[in-house]
């Protein structure tokens, strides 16, 4: 099988469908869907390993889905525009990353790199359409579910950004009271 994200996507040895129920249960898009959806989902998820170093999605390349490492770890990597590499965030086994692509595949907006031997599950755009064509009522409840998911990080950024925002004010307010300090009053 051939995928524009991933190459040539191979399979490995099967997991127990208990075991990757147990891991797609903890990724938060799923977390709502009973044990019958999940494993109406098990034949529509794609399996790979990594090696440490190994990029399982480059900043740039379109979207095509979702991932959710099932064991091991990779780090978040946004290159700036400098070239430098900043590492956003450190991801274990359970967490899942890319599923804004399940809905509109535009370019990723960092990379992510495996850092150690990982086992990593996709569940692409694709796979979620033909969801919704032959199970239209549990692929609505997962496009739902993403809703509400970007929501809840709309919400965390805009008070991140209110934050720094405030702060902003303050260290302007305190940089304007104290050029006003320095300089003498005319008469």
């Amino acid at each position: 099988m051939q995928d524009e994200e991933w190459g040539n996507v191979f399979d490995v040895v099967p997991e127990r469908d208990d075991d990757v129920i147990q891991v797609i249960q903890g990724a938060r898009l799923f977390e709502t869907l009973d044990e019958r959806e999940l494993r109406t989902l098990i034949p529509l998820l794609h399996r790979r390993d990594y090696f440490p170093r190994d990029v399982i999605i480059q900043q740039g390349a379109p979207g095509a889905g979702l991932y959710i490492i099932a064991g091991g770890e990779a780090e978040v990597i946004l290159e700036n525009d400098e070239g430098e590499d900043i590492v956003l965030a450190t991801l274990g086994a359970g967490r899942m990353f890319g599923e804004m692509s399940l809905l509109d595949g535009e370019p990723r907006a960092a990379s992510v790199v495996s850092t150690a031997r990982s086992h990593v599950l996709g569940f692409f755009r694709a796979d979620l359409m033909d969801l919704a064509t032959h199970s239209p009522a549990l692929g609505f409840r997962i496009v739902l579910r993403l809703g509400q998911l970007m929501k809840e990080r709309l919400r965390e950024t805009l008070t991140e950004y209110r934050g720094i925002e405030q702060s902003a004010r303050q260290g302007r307010r305190r940089e304007q009271e104290a050029l006003e300090a320095r300089v003498p009053a005319s008469s």
